[in-house]
């Protein structure tokens, strides 16, 4: 929020929308009036396609929806710890620096406080994590595998892991708003990411709604996640975990509007 608060203007108005574009305009010049999102880029293509690139010309034979799903765990996997890393302090630490207080005094409402960082973040991960790395996969899958993917498919697929990564999003801002540190705002997205494997072994029904299914294959069951294949153009297994995940990431902002506007500065 550096860059967004020596820009900040005196807002004036009512309603849930007073500072909005103000606080917005300082949250995205964050993102793309900076190196913020070259470098973050790079730093993901290289731990998402350079390993898809690699696994790639090793296993060139390999059937394509095996390959299109290593793109799509590393995706799957570093699209949930990116947000959660970048979004950790996103709340926690404009509390605890007290910026929260000095912006809102601007005035800007709390739900546009909320929403900027909800809307900046999602269309900095969308361009930087998703439009970025799936570009590049495409072009892999096209000129090393020699494969060309439908693609109406693949950009729909890349729309599954949008909500995906919302869904990280959205739990990681309501966190920051019901937490004033940052260790269970950034441990409890990433033990729910990992646990998730193991959840339906406690409780099977799970294993028909977590979000995990968007992008990850189920265990020991041969069909394909949700992106998969959209991007591939097979039978999609069920739109269950899609909806699910909607309705959770609804859930999420809701609670973190809810906490955000009852706290004291």
């Amino acid at each position: 929020m550096a860059v967004g608060n020596s820009k900040m203007q005196l807002q004036t108005g009512t309603g849930w929308t007073r500072g909005l574009n103000n606080m917005l305009r300082g949250e995205l010049r964050a993102w793309f009036h900076t190196r913020k999102w070259w470098t973050q880029i790079i730093i993901w293509a290289a731990a998402i396609n350079l390993i898809f690139l690699m696994v790639s010309f090793s296993s060139i034979d390999a059937p394509v929806s095996a390959q299109v799903s290593i793109f799509n765990i590393f995706l799957g996997l570093a699209g949930p710890i990116g947000a959660s890393i970048i979004l950790q302090g996103a709340v926690v630490g404009e509390k605890k620096s007290g910026t929260a207080a000095w912006v809102l005094s601007k005035p800007i409402s709390r739900i546009s406080f909320i929403i900027s960082k909800l809307i900046s973040n999602s269309v900095g991960l969308l361009v930087t994590m998703i439009l970025a790395q799936g570009l590049i996969a495409y072009l892999i899958t096209a000129f090393v595998l020699e494969v060309t993917l439908p693609p109406a498919g693949f950009i729909a697929g890349l729309g599954v892991h949008l909500v995906h990564i919302l869904f990280y999003i959205s739990l990681t801002l309501m966190l920051g708003a019901i937490f004033d540190h940052t260790a269970p705002v950034i441990g409890i997205p990433m033990a729910f990411l990992f646990s998730q494997q193991f959840l339906p072994s406690l409780y099977p029904p799970l294993l028909k709604v977590l979000p995990w299914l968007l992008v990850m294959q189920p265990d020991n069951v041969s069909e394909n996640s949700i992106a998969g294949a959209l991007m591939t153009g097979t039978r999609v297994p069920s739109y269950l975990p899609l909806f699910a995940a909607l309705v959770a990431i609804v859930v999420f902002i809701f609670v973190a509007l809810w906490v955000f506007k009852k706290q004291e500065f």
